[in-house]
């Protein structure tokens, strides 16, 4: 059979025991799955993120998944050994110093906390996603393996498309975040203003001398200077200990870092939609024959594919359960910390209140996103069982019951540390949890 007619085989919504889909050629759906499977619409991405060093998968551009493999002597994780370095040396610094601040009056004067924690927590997180997605590279190759083989059983079904969706999600992800981080740098590093004077603390050192000392030219040199004086000043013993070098070397991992911290979510938007898809396939094609008299053997096949969908989510979430959770405690932490500074900024300029609060609303954004879109692998498992109890009773077998059972006991669903599943009700849990720390926060400023 021809591409073709497979295409038209999938738009008729054959049933999975149609001769026709049967006789079709499973070299021409190896070739179809190359330019429709999930590792064709992600690859993208994760060539992109393997270009800064966060995923280092070799040949993960390739369309065939069989060639993907991992090398610990290739570039690109060679590469991602010196960022996760760079990282770990400034959260040696940037912990020293949160140790040494964290401290009753920091608790409880404005901005102290986030001040004095924010730069551990940003490269702490940057260290533990970037050396969790090293261990995720290693077996990536052979989840992907997995994976193919699960949309190889499910050829009858046809592949999700998700080309679109994957890409449109990654651009408007990646763009609200970059805008975010390049507001951060601006209102932090423009040349002059009496607000920012006011926000220029360097350590112990006298906060308009040491103002006066930086750089003020709009030059790039200039540039690095205040950005690595103002954003890092605990790297720096005083102003003196600043180089050129140092300061590039500090905007590039600010950099990386930025963008691991963002590609953590995305990459589980894209693993969960992917999931989520395969499971929609397999619900459209019981819609399709609701009613109609299924053989022993047809509702066999149904509930295979289904265990073999329930198995693929269960071994995802062996892998990144433990990436889902850090995605999870960094958004509500950042959230907070944004909160109580927007709180906080209203009495600074017009345009740090601005940024405030667009910075914010992109967290919240992205964590609600991020919860959805995992979710939607638990909703749409759920939208199976009412398809089974729409059996007719004179197609009602051990199959059908076997298959309702199966349904009905297990739970799929993401985890997180396998300590709690993203559903839905987690995103409630999510706004409590950030309103209860809130609150905790606003009481310790307010004790002083």
């Amino acid at each position: 059979m021809s591409l073709l007619g497979f295409q038209k085989v999938k738009q008729n919504n054959v049933t999975p025991t149609s001769d026709v889909v049967l006789e079709f050629n499973t070299k021409e759906f190896d070739n179809y799955l190359n330019r429709t499977g999930v590792h064709y619409y992600i690859r993208y991405v994760l060539t992109f993120a393997s270009i800064f060093g966060v995923f280092p998968v070799s040949g993960i551009y390739k369309k065939d998944v069989y060639k993907l493999s991992f090398k610990w002597f290739s570039p690109v994780a060679i590469y991602s050994m010196f960022l996760f370095c760079g990282f770990a040396s400034i959260e040696i610094f940037s912990l020293d110093y949160t140790i040494r601040n964290l401290n009753q009056d920091n608790l409880t004067a404005k901005g102290g906390i986030k001040k004095a924690t924010s730069g551990s927590i940003f490269y702490g997180n940057a260290c533990c996603a970037l050396w969790m997605f090293i261990k995720l590279a290693k077996k990536w190759p052979k989840i992907m393996s997995d994976w193919r083989s699960v949309e190889i059983s499910m050829k009858r079904y046809g592949a999700p498309m998700l080309g679109w969706k994957s890409t449109t999600l990654a651009m408007i992800l990646l763009i609200l975040a970059f805008t975010e981080h390049g507001l951060h740098n601006w209102l932090n590093t423009r040349p002059g203003g009496k607000d920012d004077i006011a926000a220029m603390s360097l350590l112990d050192n006298d906060v308009n001398t040491s103002f006066v000392l930086i750089d003020q030219s709009v030059t790039f040199k200039g540039y690095l200077e205040r950005f690595s004086l103002k954003t890092h000043w605990y790297l720096y013993d005083d102003y003196t200990s600043y180089n050129t070098v140092k300061g590039f070397l500090v905007m590039w991992l600010s950099i990386s870092a930025t963008f691991l911290w963002n590609f953590t979510d995305l990459f589980i938007m894209l693993v969960s939609s992917a999931l989520a898809a395969q499971f929609k396939k397999l619900t459209t094609a019981l819609h399709s024959v609701r009613g109609q008299i299924l053989t022993m053997s047809q509702w066999r096949e149904y509930r295979e594919t289904y265990t073999s969908l329930t198995h693929l989510v269960k071994k995802m979430d062996d892998h990144i359960n433990v990436i889902v959770a850090l995605s999870i405690g960094s958004n509500i932490y950042f959230i907070c910390t944004q909160l109580i500074t927007e709180i906080d900024s209203m009495k600074h300029s017009y345009f740090r209140t601005l940024f405030y609060m667009y910075s914010f609303s992109f967290l919240v954004f992205r964590t609600t996103v991020v919860v959805m879109q995992a979710s939607a692998i638990n909703d749409e498992s759920k939208k199976i069982i009412p398809e089974i109890f729409l059996c007719p009773t004179y197609s009602y077998s051990i199959e059908t019951q076997r298959f309702l059972q199966e349904v009905t006991s297990d739970y799929v669903a993401l985890t997180g540390l396998k300590m709690f599943s993203i559903t839905r009700n987690l995103l409630l849990g999510v706004i409590g949890a950030i309103l209860t720390y809130e609150i905790v926060l606003i009481q310790l400023q307010n004790t002083k």
